[in-house]
């Protein structure tokens, strides 16, 4: 039964999940389309491949760089005014990031588009504040299944965004629909997630003592990590996992819309098939993995598992292939994410544990920013090489993990311990 009055209580907090993932995953279909039609040349001025692969990179990038700083100082300021206040705040920046989204395809100002884009990353700064209100309600018993569901909202934002990017930018479905009714959608949304916050969320956090507030400090953070070795290490290994998959994620997009010239809703419909593959891999491969192997076992093999069918991505022109190739990818790399997080939090003591998953935190919206500038290369590469790219990086973290495992042996049992005489 505490379950159930656990979730009612936390269910307001679960909408603005989902937001966030919109706000990353709704955007990625529809940046696509947009970059590779006629709106796209209009949108730039011009109708040259090389600034249109710019400016597709700096709109992949605004976001995750922008959130970088937006979550870590919203968190903080969560701390200081309570949760209820700070996502409240976060909800309204959402529909005004959305509009302006909006308003800058519908005039045709580039300007106003990417203004929008980044502050949707800044403002994306609901999901640890709401991780915080579940740990706020949460007891020891019911803490892991209430996380659990916001694992899994996260997996159902990740799904439905491009579906609703897909679905309410296709002129053929609705008439009167375009590239900017995804964000109007978007911001409505948003503003319902806001009065539900207002009028059904109870604070669960009381403040006690004021903290001083950095907008800098994930990268004071991340510039502690890299003073220990070990911690230094795993940055490497983690930042090539996930620039590999960043340029996988965005490019594999630009790949079937150039091959196969896919609609916007079916482009949406791909990003929402590889959103059920993390879905299916925290759902069903996660638990049936640890159950035969240890956790830098399963990082190394499943790191492995991802470079090797990004590569076979990179060297396939057949679509039911890239179907298939697309749906295992995302289920070994969220697995493999799964393990290098904990790898990570055994990389430091239970009193610095939000210390570490900051730097882990940094080390994701850095990756996915260098992803995007990887557009750049399209004229070098083509979509292809670009994704063979990706892969190699993939199999270089595979190997990196796998010469970490043999320096410190004892690691799966002591963490920080186990490796302390190289930290």
């Amino acid at each position: 039964m505490k379950r159930f009055l656990h979730l009612s209580s936390i269910a307001p907090c679960l909408l603005p999940i989902i937001i966030d993932s919109l706000g990353f995953g709704l955007v990625y279909p529809i940046l696509t389309a947009i970059f590779n039609s006629p709106t796209g040349s209009q949108l730039v001025g011009s109708t040259s491949e090389h600034l249109h692969a710019f400016y597709l990179g700096l709109a992949y990038m605004l976001f995750p760089f922008c959130m970088l700083f937006g979550a870590s100082f919203f968190g903080d300021l969560s701390d200081n005014l309570g949760r209820k206040k700070v996502i409240g705040l976060c909800m309204i920046g959402m529909v005004l990031s959305f509009l302006i989204m909006a308003l800058g395809i519908s005039i045709l100002s580039l300007s106003l588009f990417l203004i929008g884009r980044g502050l949707t990353g800044l403002m994306a700064g609901s999901q640890p504040i709401a991780q915080a209100a579940i740990a706020d309600l949460s007891t020891p018993k019911t803490k892991a299944f209430n996380m659990s569901i916001m694992t899994f909202t996260l997996s159902v934002g990740i799904v439905i965004g491009p579906l609703m990017g897909g679905f309410f930018s296709d002129p053929y479905l609705v008439k009167g629909f375009g590239f900017w009714t995804p964000f109007v959608a978007a911001a409505l949304l948003s503003l319902i997630a806001f009065f539900w916050i207002f009028f059904g969320f109870k604070e669960t956090f009381n403040v006690k003592e004021k903290k001083k507030l950095q907008l800098l400090r994930p990268l004071l953070i991340f510039k502690e990590g890299f003073e220990k070795k070990t911690v230094r290490y795993l940055i490497l290994l983690f930042a090539c996992n996930q620039v590999g998959f960043g340029i996988f994620f965005q490019t594999i997009l630009i790949q079937i819309n150039q091959d196969f010239h896919y609609s916007r809703l079916l482009l949406g419909i791909f990003n929402g098939w590889i959103g059920l593959g993390f879905a299916i891999g925290l759902l069903f491969l996660i638990p049936y993995t640890l159950k035969k192997w240890k956790v830098e076992t399963v990082g190394v093999l499943t790191l492995t598992g991802t470079g090797l069918f990004e590569l076979l991505s990179g060297a396939n022109y057949n679509a039911p292939f890239t179907w298939a190739l697309a749906l295992v990818v995302a289920m070994a790399d969220i697995v493999a994410y799964t393990m290098i997080m904990t790898i990570f939090s055994n990389a430091a003591d239970k009193n610095s544990q939000g210390w570490i998953m900051g730097i882990f935190g940094a080390v994701v919206a850095i990756s996915f920013a260098l992803a995007g500038f990887s557009t750049n290369l399209l004229e070098l590469t083509g979509t292809h090489g670009l994704i063979a790219l990706g892969g190699g990086l993939q199999l270089i973290s595979a190997f990196l993990l796998w010469h970490f495992i043999r320096q410190h042996p004892n690691y799966a049992e002591h963490g920080e311990s186990g490796a302390s005489a190289q930290a």
